[in-house]
């Protein structure tokens, strides 16, 4: 039960919607734990909806490749470098542009068309439903 579904160097499709949709769920779950009688803003909460599913398409394509690793390495130094003065949509988006060129980068563009697809769908419906709209006072 609690083996990976993901096995040698290919990402099979049906592995690739699993895991993806498994992020976007928990991203939801995380994001809803975040609002939680907590003070938050949309963009924040945009932004933790997105990212589990932005790292684990990055873990996916780097798995057991150290080049790409290093890679990857230097492209998280650029997004510390622009995510000191970003707000949390921006920063968002930053990862999300890091994934679909690590994506392509890698050969991979038809995944990376997919999961842009995915991504652009998730937050225009979530944008669409103001769901983490507005700020929210602690405590009530």
């Amino acid at each position: 039960m609690l083996d990976p579904i993901i096995s040698g160097g290919e990402i099979a499709l049906h592995a690739f919607l699993i895991c993806t949709g498994t992020s976007l769920v928990l991203g939801l779950g995380i994001a809803l734990l975040c609002m939680y009688k907590s003070s938050y803003t949309q963009s924040f909460i945009l932004a933790l909806t997105m990212l589990p599913a932005v790292v684990q398409v990055i873990i996916m394509l780097v798995n057991g490749s150290i080049g790409a690793g290093v890679a990857v390495a230097g492209t998280f130094s650029l997004v510390r470098f622009r995510s000191v003065p970003g707000t949390a949509r921006e920063i968002g988006m930053i990862f999300l542009a890091m994934a679909v060129g690590l994506a392509t980068g890698m050969g991979y563009a038809a995944l990376a068309v997919l999961f842009f697809g995915a991504m652009a769908a998730f937050i225009l419906t979530l944008s669409a439903f103001r769901f983490g709209g507005g700020i929210r006072g602690s405590g009530s």
